[in-house]
């Protein structure tokens, strides 16, 4: 299936601890995107974006980050970003979720993170906190809680709609 590639929007951190500064871990990653449709039995599809073509408000757009390590050693603290483009909007509940990894979110391009981001509203009862809008997230990060091994990949996964 072809696929359209976003690598501009993809930002990859990769740490490394104490002795593993000579482990020789060569993560690559991968970033797709694909509209969601439906078919007749109104089942979730992915399909092709068409180049050139533009998309129309409220097309949901699906990407996928695949890490894979295609070195000889574990890549340790993998933390693959993928930002929510200008012009979109984080789909709630999208991103994907394992025991392998935290997902956070990020009101502000990646300078502060949270599982669950919250604002500070002006009420007239004074300054309240409040959970962020979903919609108003700017990136999204998964936190790697075991290393990727050599010769493995993981897949990332979220939503976002056109404005």
């Amino acid at each position: 299936m072809q696929h359209l590639k976003f690598a501009f929007a993809l930002v990859a951190s990769i740490g490394f601890m104490g002795t593993a500064a000579y482990a020789r871990p060569n993560v690559q990653l991968h970033l797709t995107a694909e509209a969601v449709g439906h078919d007749a039995k109104g089942e979730k599809t992915l399909d092709p974006i068409p180049a050139g073509e533009a998309l129309k408000p409220g097309e949901i757009i699906h990407y996928d980050i695949v890490a894979s390590n295609a070195g000889s050693d574990p890549a340790l603290k993998l933390a693959p970003v993928g930002r929510i483009p200008a012009g979109m909007a984080y789909e709630a509940g999208s991103a994907s979720t394992a025991p392998a990894f935290v997902v956070e979110f990020s009101l502000d391009g990646g300078k502060t993170w949270s599982k669950a981001p919250t604002v500070k509203v002006s009420t007239s009862s004074g300054v309240v906190e409040k959970k962020a809008d979903p919609a108003t997230y700017t990136t999204v990060r998964w936190i790697m809680q075991k290393p990727l091994a050599p010769k493995a990949s993981v897949t990332y996964s979220y939503e976002v709609r056109v404005k």
